[in-house]
């Protein structure tokens, strides 16, 4: 069985003053439905998981082991497993395909919302968004509140634009922090600044569109006024 792990944009983005080494955020995330990659899980007789995929970089370092190694610790999982991803999200995007794919791998094994949580925390913010089921919701606090809302604006493959820089989240809120970002309130996206700061290839698609999280993907601007 295939698993379909979907991609996230986000509408728009504010992020706080960081406290006690984090950053609470107030943002808008929507799946975009025709932007997946593919997972494929098979039950093992090695003694240990072994991820392989099209992204070979992946194949070592991946939060999919993470979640593997919780679910056994939790008694959830007893046997290893081969798992084969597709990637069609491009990495370090910030449409959160790497969250997305811990997450949905996690819930092909449990329906249990708080182990679900447990590893969200464990793996970062965007995961608690792909917990539920949901197409668009408002996420806050450190992630962990998601509510669901109307969908005013879907967005598709067509309506981004995909730069090929791959932006490190952690690099961008710590520019962030460099810049004072958070009295930047006007933004649409608190993060683009320091994005671009950091990726000076990315400013020329701002005039074309808006950033997604912490980059690299821009949602069109004619996408954002359907």
């Amino acid at each position: 069985m295939l698993i379909k792990s979907y991609a996230k944009v986000n509408l728009n983005l504010k992020v706080s003053k960081k406290k006690k080494n984090l950053h609470k955020i107030n943002s808008i995330f929507t799946i975009v439905p025709d932007l997946y990659d593919e997972i494929e899980i098979v039950e093992s007789n090695e003694t240990q998981d072994l991820i392989t995929c099209n992204f070979k970089e992946l194949e070592k370092k991946n939060f999919i082991y993470t979640v593997l190694n919780y679910l056994r610790d939790k008694k959830i999982i007893t046997s290893y497993y081969n798992i084969k991803i597709f990637k069609n999200i491009p990495i370090g995007s910030g449409l959160g395909g790497g969250s997305s794919n811990a997450i949905a791998v996690a819930k092909y094994f449990t329906n249990n919302i708080k182990i679900l949580k447990k590893i969200s925390k464990t793996i970062g913010t965007d995961c608690y968004f792909f917990i539920w089921n949901f197409s668009t919701a408002r996420v806050k606090s450190y992630g962990n509140k998601v509510k669901k809302i109307p969908d005013k604006i879907q967005i598709k493959f067509e309506d981004l634009i995909f730069t090929k820089v791959k932006c490190d989240t952690k690099k961008v809120y710590e520019k962030f922090d460099e810049i004072k970002g958070w009295k930047n309130k006007c933004e649409k996206n608190m993060l683009e600044i320091p994005a671009l700061e950091l990726y000076p290839t990315l400013i020329k698609y701002k005039e074309l569109g808006q950033l997604s999280g912490s980059g690299s993907t821009f949602i069109k601007k004619t996408s954002l006024l359907k």
